[in-house]
């Protein structure tokens, strides 16, 4: 009977590893919970900068547009006024010719309108750099001059040959080399490197510890690590460069050529104003967009450097000793 009810007596329950199985399993579903948390998060924030970075983009290209237009504008409006000023000096010779053909020929009103050539083609190099339109005065000047038939003229007749001279000569120097180079630098300007990012760079690689650490401390390092690559607080000088779409990053390089092109026009032009305008131009552009530091960008910017310099230092000819010579003249005929 003693035994019957020894056996009959239930079974103590099991110890602590059958307890301890539920705890574990909600700290793997916290933390599970945790982990996604974290990666929504960051996530969210991924996609925010990348929206951000896009509306930039499309910003400054925006403004960049609205800037390739007014300056489109104005040099419009210098043509036309170089246009203008061309048709003026062709109507001043006109009136001349016809004057001439209609009345007897007189030397007074001849050398008046002579000097009044002579003194547009000083206006017009001085300030204007017109080498073009100062040509053309110094030439209806000097038919002006040889229909007197005056030796008391040849002096200025002379100063003014040696003037259209120099003149030329100048003109040949403008083309030759600068323009060449200036093709040089837009055929190279499509294959420059464009900067990358600062937050697209490979991120330094952790120096590995020595020895193996305790899981609580590995999963509080990668928390404050992947922490602190949430927030960034810097001072920045310089605009953060966007990350550019291979379209995008095609009219970023085409605009730098054309920079380079209108620097080229317009110092066929003769308008060296407008040469360092659009040289300074593109130089801000390679420092926004390229990168500085590969040697395709540093040779460019050097030879940019150079153009922009040749382009300011330029000395003109003096024309004026014709219009001085001729004042004289008109003065002791008086």
């Amino acid at each position: 009977m003693t035994d019957e009810t020894e056996n009959t007596r239930p079974s103590a329950p099991p110890s602590g590893p059958g307890r301890a199985r539920p705890v574990a399993g909600g700290l793997a579903l916290l933390l599970s919970l945790v982990t996604l948390i974290g990666l929504g998060y960051v996530w969210y924030i991924l996609s925010y900068e990348t929206h951000i970075v896009g509306v930039d983009v499309a910003k400054r290209l925006k403004a960049q547009g609205a800037a390739l237009t007014q300056l489109d504008t104005r040099i419009a409006a210098l043509g036309q006024a170089q246009a203008a000023n061309s048709r003026a000096v062709r109507d001043l010779a006109q009136r001349e010719a016809s004057l001439a053909s209609t009345h007897h020929p007189g030397r007074h009103w001849q050398i008046h309108a002579a000097a009044d050539l002579l003194l547009i083609a000083n206006d017009q190099l001085r300030f204007e750099h017109d080498v073009p339109l100062s040509l053309l005065a110094l030439h209806q000047a000097q038919r002006a001059l040889r229909r007197q038939d005056d030796p008391r003229l040849i002096p200025v007749r002379e100063a003014i040959l040696r003037e259209i001279l120099r003149l030329k000569a100048l003109r040949r120097q403008h083309t030759s080399t600068m323009a060449l180079e200036l093709v040089a630098l837009a055929h190279s300007a499509r294959t420059l490197p464009l900067a990358v990012p600062r937050f697209m760079r490979a991120p330094r690689k952790a120096a590995a510890p020595t020895k193996p650490l305790p899981f609580w401390r590995r999963a509080a390092f990668g928390i404050w690590r992947d922490f602190r690559r949430l927030i960034r607080i810097r001072k920045e000088p310089v605009h953060e460069r966007a990350l550019l779409s291979p379209k995008r990053a095609y009219f970023v390089r085409e605009n730098l050529a054309l920079r380079l092109y209108g620097a080229q026009l317009a110092l066929l032009e003769h308008r060296p104003a407008l040469v360092g305008a659009n040289l300074a131009a593109a130089d801000r552009w390679i420092h926004r967009y390229f990168d500085v530091k590969a040697r395709a960008s540093q040779a460019v910017l050097v030879k940019l450097a150079a153009l922009e310099h040749q382009t300011s230092t330029l000395t003109w000819p003096d024309i004026s000793q014709s219009l001085h010579l001729l004042r004289r003249l008109s003065r002791a005929a008086s």
